[in-house]
């Protein structure tokens, strides 16, 4: 009996406008869970993920960054929470009219347990979850990724039903920051994204979050996320935020280390949160023409304790990437923009069409190409041009 008092008191500080915070109050919010973190590999870098790109969970954190996946993903997800509760996602996403659509549906649940009267008499099941069903669409605008969101929201207690709507918001920019080592080409990425925007849970407001993040590549083997998260649930959290660890304002920081890209080690930590450290792990594989990942997290929640979360991702792709094939495509790629540089656009559209072959999906290969063959083609026209301008001087000279 004693079990069961305790989750039905934990599924009501999800349920009902209260936080489980370690400092002050975020604001009276209805709609907590969506405030817990989706996917192993955000969570094991700290839930550090406004920035970070190539990646189906970033629909949670910032929905631009689904624009920067290079190929159709399907992600599962189960997370192991406090007091027996769970939280479960799936999520796909798909190129479409030239962005990246995707779908997502989470789900946090307890096991049904008894209902008991004032009597302490069983008086049948009660049945608790949260859910959102989330639709996204983002956008390579080449400066910078865009993208959005909606989502429908639908919670349960017992005999009680609320559902309500919201949207999110992002941006994501990727730049190259100097690095003494070989780093990727755009090895610095900013983020920003609104969240949860959108009608009231029962009588209070949903969750609103401002999130802003950095994300940095020394080298190819290493990245480093910040984040910090600002609570807008009501005015005096804007207000907090002038004195930063006051309440509402959060710090996030996470790490992934990686071996060719095969095997991920992750650590993060987070400031002004009711938990503190996390870890994780994670190995991609193909198995004939199918590829996957698969990523664990373990992090602290202070006096909740530990949470566990398990997720995989497959890769829709009809050709598998092997190591060898990516080395030789980033060769032929660094040898295509030495040709660029050197302005010979047909030795440099040559390497990349070799590095397509090895690597369809390597960062905006099909945009080069097409650019180069339109500077050709420019080129082409100019020339043809000036030979039209240059015969119609010499008729000129000549008549006269």
């Amino acid at each position: 009996m004693h079990k069961f008092v305790i989750i039905l008191f934990s599924g009501l500080l999800f349920f009902f406008p209260v936080h489980l915070r370690a400092e002050g109050s975020i604001g009276v919010s209805g709609a907590d869970f969506l405030e817990l973190g989706v996917g192993s590999r955000p969570l094991g870098m700290g839930e550090a993920f406004t920035a970070q790109t190539d990646d189906i969970n970033s629909i949670y954190y910032n929905p631009a960054g689904i624009a920067s996946i290079k190929f159709p993903l399907l992600s599962i997800v189960h997370q192991e929470l406090i007091l027996d509760s769970r939280y479960e996602n799936i999520s796909l996403a798909h190129p479409l009219y030239g962005g990246k659509f995707a779908v997502s549906n989470s789900f946090f649940w307890v096991p049904q347990f008894d209902k008991v009267d004032i009597d302490g008499n069983n008086d049948g099941k009660v049945q608790f979850y949260n859910g959102v069903l989330t639709t996204a669409y983002a956008y390579d605008l080449g400066p910078l990724y865009v993208g959005g969101s909606l989502k429908y929201i639908y919670q349960k207690i017992d005999t009680l039903f609320v559902s309500s709507f919201a949207m999110d918001l992002g941006v994501l920019k990727g730049l190259y920051l100097y690095s003494p080592f070989d780093s990727p080409t755009r090895n610095f990425h900013m983020g920003m994204s609104l969240l949860n925007i959108g009608t009231k849970a029962k009588d209070d407001p949903l969750p609103r979050m401002l999130r802003m993040g950095v994300s940095y590549k020394p080298t190819h083997w290493l990245g480093i996320n910040v984040d910090a998260t600002e609570n807008f649930i009501n005015s005096s959290d804007l207000y907090d935020f002038t004195y930063l660890f006051e309440e509402s304002f959060r710090v996030n920081t996470g790490f992934e280390l990686n071996y060719l890209e095969l095997v991920y080690l992750r650590g993060g930590w987070k400031f002004n949160d009711a938990g503190t450290y996390s870890v994780g792990m994670g190995f991609n594989y193909s198995i004939g023409d199918v590829a996957f990942s698969v990523d664990s997290s373990y992090s602290d929640n202070g006096v909740f304790g530990p949470t566990y979360s398990f997720n995989v991702t497959f890769k829709l792709i009809p050709k598998v990437i092997t190591v060898e094939d990516r080395i030789k495509a980033e060769s032929h790629y660094k040898k295509g923009i030495k040709h660029f540089v050197a302005d010979d656009l047909d030795s440099a559209i040559e390497e990349f069409n070799i590095t397509k072959d090895y690597n369809p999906y390597h960062k905006n290969i099909d945009r080069k190409i097409k650019d180069l063959n339109e500077i050709k083609e420019l080129r082409k026209k100019n020339k043809e041009l000036d030979n039209e301008i240059k015969k119609d001087e010499f008729q000129d000279l000549y008549f006269q």
